[in-house]
């Protein structure tokens, strides 16, 4: 049997027939693909929001623990730092100790005295301490009479997680005038007369934890 011939025109309606099936397999392709690729992007999107909510999370969780277990320490330049203090003891004679000094300890009645008080950590275990006036108390005398306490007035406490070579210092001014009974403001307070005066710094919670006395004398 003879072939068919085809005519060059049907020839090139074949071949535009072609082009027309490969051009709409391509859009289709491309419309599946595009489909595909947003339901990839959308899972994506919903697991990878998840998980920075996750993390979102476990950072706000880790931040409250590390704020939850922090506390304030003494180091060993004198300044405050924060660290945890979940189980530490107090602080004892066996591993701190009181010093004080004065800038003058002769003073004319009205002067004033700056104490530096200061609590040196020297024991091998570190220990908890309330550093505020009102906990490591600065107490001036005369003879059996107490005549004014840095503790008079009620103030925040302050503590500090110290150990090794951790030491505190601060200064604590007396402008030669008694305390009462009650909380005052300073300017309102009596003045001492003149006489002899003996300050100690110790802790209001352990008396076994003391400084020694520092004479004063008010003329």
């Amino acid at each position: 049997m003879a072939k068919r011939r085809i005519s060059k025109q049907q020839q090139r309606i074949y071949r535009r027939r072609r082009i027309v099936a490969v051009i709409v397999l391509i859009a289709v392709l491309a419309v599946f693909g595009g489909l595909v690729y947003g339901v990839v992007r959308g899972v994506q999107a919903l697991v990878g929001g998840d998980e920075q909510s996750q993390s979102q999370t476990a950072k706000a969780s880790k931040s409250s623990k590390s704020t939850k277990s922090s506390g304030a320490e003494s180091s060993s330049d004198g300044t405050t730092k924060s660290r945890t203090t979940a189980g530490v003891p107090d602080c004892d004679d066996s591993n701190i100790t009181l010093n004080l000094s004065a800038d003058y300890t002769t003073v004319g009645v009205g002067g004033t005295v700056n104490f530096k008080t200061s609590i040196l950590h020297s024991g091998n275990t570190s220990c908890l301490i309330d550093a505020s006036n009102a906990s490591r108390v600065l107490a001036i005398t005369s003879g059996n009479e107490t005549v004014w306490r840095s503790d008079s007035c009620d103030v925040d406490s302050r503590m500090l997680l110290m150990d090794g070579n951790d030491k505190d210092i601060q200064t604590v001014t007396w402008n030669t005038n008694r305390t009462g009974s009650t909380c005052q403001d300073d300017a309102s307070r009596p003045h001492v007369e003149a006489g002899t005066y003996v300050a100690v710094l110790s802790l209001r919670d352990n008396k076994a934890v003391k400084s020694d006395p520092l004479t004063i004398t008010v003329q």
